[in-house]
């Protein structure tokens, strides 16, 4: 299948595709869904009790980061450590952890690292040993990648980028995986802001496209999805 983009879905990304429509993580309403960045659209992209109530979807999503992660590694990373965007980058980043980890037991030598991951906050709690964003200041140990479910114009990527900052973590130097991009031109925003590597591992259109030709939406909702997008751009 040839998508809008050029590129082509693996088996692991059809079945990952199905799943995400099955679950409602990827939803089309007639009722419109206000975004942050303040558009109304309609179709939001969810991620986070529709992965976690579907644990088969979230391991083969979590699948899809190791793969991301292990051919976007570069000569002089370290062990990869995965920082949740919250709330919905949490459940994506112990995915993989958990995935590589027993990816690990049944390849000796391991065909991927073995990928840890810390907690990010989405407040400062003011009791107990850990006051900062992130449960952890940052090891020399490990190279540390941002995940999120998605983007549209990027401001809370740069939010994200803030608090890590604050926290000791070379934010913009980490390697950023988004899920899903909207198209809306968050991630040319991203890219000129300063992030130095910003991995999309699937685009909207694509996304949309390909559910038309699976007849899991009719053509005519992937057409209003794809005249939305455009209509909408940031950048």
């Amino acid at each position: 299948m040839q998508l809008p983009s050029g590129e082509s879905y693996s088996a692991l990304d059809l079945q990952i595709l199905r799943r995400m429509s099955e679950c409602g993580f990827v939803r089309y309403s007639e009722k419109p869904f206000r975004l942050k960045s303040g558009i109304d659209s309609h179709v939001y992209v969810f991620g986070r009790e529709d992965l976690t109530d579907n644990p088969d979807l979230e391991w083969i999503i979590g699948e899809r980061i190791v793969l991301e992660v292990s051919e976007g590694s570069i000569e002089g990373d370290k062990r990869p450590c995965l920082i949740g965007i919250p709330t919905a980058g949490t459940a994506l980043a112990q995915a993989a952890a958990m995935v590589s980890w027993d990816m690990s037991r049944v390849c000796v030598p391991p065909a991927f690292p073995v990928i840890a991951h810390r907690i990010m906050r989405e407040g400062k709690k003011e009791h107990g040993v850990h006051h900062k964003w992130v449960n952890g200041d940052p090891s020399p140990e490990h190279t540390y990648w941002a995940v999120d479910n998605v983007v549209t114009d990027g401001a809370s990527k740069f939010e994200a980028a803030e608090k890590l900052a604050e926290s000791g973590y070379e934010s913009f130097e980490m390697p950023q995986i988004v899920l899903v991009d909207r198209q809306q031109g968050g991630i040319k925003k991203m890219e000129e802001g300063g992030f130095k590597r910003v991995h999309v591992i699937y685009r909207l259109l694509d996304i949309s496209f390909a559910l038309g030709e699976f007849r899991l939406w009719p053509k005519e909702v992937v057409s209003r999805v794809e005249e939305e997008i455009r209509a909408h751009q940031f950048a």
